[in-house]
C-alpha cells in the first residue's frame, strides 16, 4: 500500500503513510544498500509452503460449499460462496490497481507483468481467479521466480544480478503480504464466523467427519490470519533501508498478538451470532461504518494511492478519485471490524488504545449475551464454559504479546537503545 511521495537518490516511496513502501527498481543495483541480499533453500522452500497451502484452503472453501449444496443446505451453500467470490474480487480489483501502479512507475517492469495482466483483464480467466481467490496465488508463484533467480545467480556469483532479483523479490513479497491481508480479513474471517455459527447451531454432541473437517477448516483459517499479519509487518520492514528488519522474536510476537487478539474476536461474534444472527450482523455494520468514518477523515495517503498517476502530481484529485479513495477506505473498514491496520505515519499508540479497548468492551458484551441467551442444552455442553474463555483469555494474551514487542523488541526501540550505548 503506497502513500506520501519521498524521493532521494536510491529510494522511491509511495506509500499509504508509514506503511507499505516501494523499492525503485532502476537505480544502480550496486549502490542498493542491502543488508543481506542472500537468498537460502528456507525461503525458496516457504513460499512454495504458502502456494501449496492456498490452494489447499480453496479446496476445503468449496468443498465445504458444494458439500452444503448436496445436503440441500442450500442458504449455507449461499453464504458460503458469496464469502469466496465477493472478497476475491475486491482483492482482484486491488490486485490491478497495483499491477497499473508498477507498470507506471517501474518502466522497466512492464514486461514482468504482462502475464498476470493478461489473467486479470480477460474475463474467462478473471472469473476463475475470483472463483478460486487466486489472485495472491499468482503473486506469490512471481515472488517464487525472482526468488529462484536470485538464487541461480548467488550460485553464480553474479552479484549484480543477484541484488536486483533479490529487490524484486522483496517488492512482489509485500504487496503478496498486503493480498494476504486483505484476503484474510476480508474472506476467511467471515467465513470462520459463519462456519463457526453453523457448528454452533448444528452441533448435537456427534463428532462426525463434517465436523472434524470444519474445525481443520476454521484452525487453519485462524493461524493464517496471524502469520498475515506477522508477515506483513516484517515484509514492509525488509524493504525500507532506513528502518531496522524485525527480529525472530517480534515476529513471533507480532504472530502471537494478532492470532490471539483474531481468535479472541471471531469466537466472540460466532458465539453470539450463533442466537442472534440479526443483531451481530447489525452490531458489524455499525462497528465497519465508525472505523470507516475514523479512516475516511484521515484519509490523504488512501487518495494518494487511488489518484491517476498519468497526470501531473500538483493537480487536485478528480471527483472519481475521491470516490475510489472513500471505497477503498471502506475496505479497510472491513479489516478493521476484526483487526488494527495502521494506515497512517506516525505513533499508533492512542489508535491502538481506542481500538483494542472497543474491541475488547465488544467481545466481552458478546460473551455476557451469548452466556444469558443461550438454551439449557448449550449450557450444558462440553463446550460453553471453553468458548467462554477462549472468547476473553486470548484477547488478553494477544494485548500482553503486543505490550511485550512495543516495550522492549520493536526494531525502532533496539535501535535507539544502540545509540545511547
Amino acid at each position: 500500500m503506497r502513500m506520501e511521495i519521498r524521493n532521494n537518490k536510491h529510494l522511491h516511496t509511495r506509500q499509504i503513510i508509514g506503511i507499505f513502501p516501494i523499492l525503485e527498481l532502476d537505480s544502480d543495483d550496486v549502490d542498493v544498500p542491502l543488508k543481506n541480499p542472500s537468498i537460502s533453500y528456507w525461503d525458496i522452500f516457504f513460499l512454495g509452503y504458502s502456494i501449496v497451502m492456498r490452494v489447499v484452503h480453496i479446496g476445503m472453501d468449496w468443498h465445504l460449499a458444494i458439500k452444503y449444496l448436496l445436503d440441500g443446505k442450500t442458504t449455507y451453500f449461499a453464504l458460503t460462496t458469496t464469502f469466496i467470490c465477493l472478497p476475491s474480487f475486491i482483492n482482484v480489483i486491488i490486485n490491478r490497481k497495483m499491477l497499473c501502479q508498477d507498470d507506471k512507475t517501474f518502466t522497466s517492469n512492464q514486461s514482468e507483468y504482462k502475464c498476470i495482466h493478461a489473467i486479470l483483464t480477460k474475463k474467462i480467466f478473471c472469473i476463475v481467479v475470483i472463483a478460486f481467490q487466486l489472485a495472491p496465488v499468482l503473486r506469490c508463484y512471481q515472488t517464487l521466480g525472482y526468488a529462484l533467480k536470485a538464487y541461480k545467480f548467488q550460485n553464480l556469483n553474479n552479484r549484480n544480478a543477484q541484488r536486483r532479483y533479490y529487490l524484486k523479490m522483496l517488492k512482489e513479497d509485500q504487496d503478496v503480504a498486503l493480498l494476504r491481508v486483505f484476503e484474510c480479513f476480508l474472506e476467511a474471517a467471515p467465513q470462520q464466523i459463519l462456519q463457526l455459527t453453523i457448528l454452533l447451531k448444528d452441533y448435537y454432541s456427534n463428532t462426525n467427519f463434517e465436523f472434524i473437517y470444519q474445525v481443520a477448516s476454521i484452525l487453519l483459517s485462524l493461524g493464517s490470519m496471524g502469520i498475515a499479519m506477522a508477515s506483513y509487518h516484517r515484509s514492509i520492514r525488509l524493504v525500507q533501508h532506513d528502518k531496522l528488519n524485525i527480529s525472530i522474536t517480534g515476529t513471533i510476537l507480532q504472530f502471537l498478538w494478532h492470532f490471539c487478539t483474531t481468535v479472541s474476536r471471531i469466537l466472540s461474534l460466532s458465539v453470539v451470532a450463533s442466537v442472534w444472527p440479526i443483531y451481530t450482523t447489525i452490531g458489524c455494520v455499525c462497528h465497519w461504518i465508525v472505523m470507516s468514518i475514523w479512516i475516511i477523515i484521515d484519509s490523504h495517503g488512501i487518495l494518494e494511492f487511488c489518484k491517476n498517476y498519468n497526470r501531473a502530481p500538483h493537480c487536485p484529485p478528480k471527483a472519481t478519485e475521491r470516490i475510489y479513495s472513500i471505497l477503498f477506505s471502506i475496505v479497510i473498514g472491513v479489516v478493521h471490524v476484526f483487526i488494527y491496520l495502521n494506515a497512517v505515519d506516525g505513533s499508533p499508540l492512542f489508535k491502538h488504545v481506542f481500538f483494542y479497548i472497543l474491541c475488547f468492551l465488544e467481545n466481552t458484551t458478546a460473551s455476557i449475551f451469548w452466556i444469558y441467551t443461550s438454551s439449557i442444552e448449550v449450557k450444558n455442553a462440553w463446550y460453553f464454559n471453553i468458548l467462554i474463555a477462549l472468547c476473553i483469555v486470548p484477547f488478553v494474551l494477544g494485548i500482553t504479546a503486543m505490550i511485550i514487542y512495543y516495550s522492549v523488541f520493536h526494531p525502532s526501540l533496539k535501535h535507539q537503545n544502540s545509540i545511547n550505548t
